[in-house]
């Protein structure tokens, strides 16, 4: 875990065990939107002990100390990344599942005219379509 997640969980007291290191280090390696159960997979690779109880745990801690960013991508389930310095929105394909991020600056004023208009702040939207690759093929 290098990373400034070592430090916060230091400085908060936390104690930094192989568990919260290897579910840290799978979720920046991946850099991509995984559930607690895919999570678990990934980490029992390299230690196998590990249980789900354990991973929702420190996802929880992750989630809570703002390490980890929790949404919800339309699928019913909860995923989970690392989250970033600059917010971001997700486009999300209906036909395979494939998850982009997008930027504020990406959306043409579109956050910054809802709060002006509706006085609503984005913080998080998820768009619903066709990824290139998919919408191709159709």
């Amino acid at each position: 875990m290098t990373h400034h997640a070592t430090r916060t969980l230091q400085e908060l007291g936390y104690r930094l065990t192989p568990q919260r290191t290897l579910v840290w280090d799978q979720l920046r390696e991946d850099g991509g939107h995984l559930t607690a159960e895919e999570l678990c997979r990934r980490v029992q690779s390299q230690f196998p002990h590990i249980n789900i109880s354990t991973i929702y745990r420190t996802l929880e801690l992750l989630v809570n100390l703002g390490l980890v960013k929790e949404t919800h991508l339309g699928s019913g389930g909860r995923h989970f990344e690392v989250e970033e310095e600059v917010p971001h929105h997700h486009l999300v394909c209906e036909k395979c599942g494939r998850v982009e991020h997008v930027h504020g600056e990406d959306l043409n004023g579109a956050d910054t005219a809802l709060l002006k208009t509706r006085g609503f702040e984005l913080h998080d939207a998820l768009l619903f379509g066709s990824c290139s690759a998919c919408a191709t093929t159709a």
